[in-house]
């Protein structure tokens, strides 16, 4: 693993439908970084009319698209605002973007290799 302060996990929660506006913000690009999707359900804040908590007795997930991708940390922000423009409804449960910062990286390509096999 290589210890690098300046990569940043980004994480963010859409709705399924935007799932193709933001691969077209992320292809577009300079430094197109690679990312993941993978599917998830959640609920939002739960906060009925006047901002109360409003407990519901019945349990109901919402289904969402999670994109994780890790990228030098100066271009994290400017990649937030893209897939958070491209994932833009308007609408109460748009989803949220939230960066991490990565104490190590590495591509399992470059690191993982097998030792060479000894003839004995």
């Amino acid at each position: 693993m290589i210890d690098d302060p300046a990569m940043t996990l980004i994480t963010a929660v859409i709705r399924p439908y935007m799932q193709g506006h933001v691969v077209q913000a992320l292809h577009d690009l300079p430094d197109f970084p690679g990312f993941t999707f993978g599917e998830v359900r959640g609920q939002g804040r739960g906060r009925g009319q006047g901002g109360a908590y409003v407990p519901d007795r019945d349990l109901t997930y919402h289904q969402f698209v999670e994109l994780r991708l890790i990228c030098r940390s100066e271009l994290a922000d400017d990649i937030c605002d893209r897939v958070a423009a491209a994932a833009w409804t308007g609408r109460k449960g748009d989803g949220v973007v939230f960066t991490t910062p990565v104490g190590a990286f590495a591509r399992i390509r470059e690191v993982g290799r097998r030792p060479e096999k000894r003839d004995d």
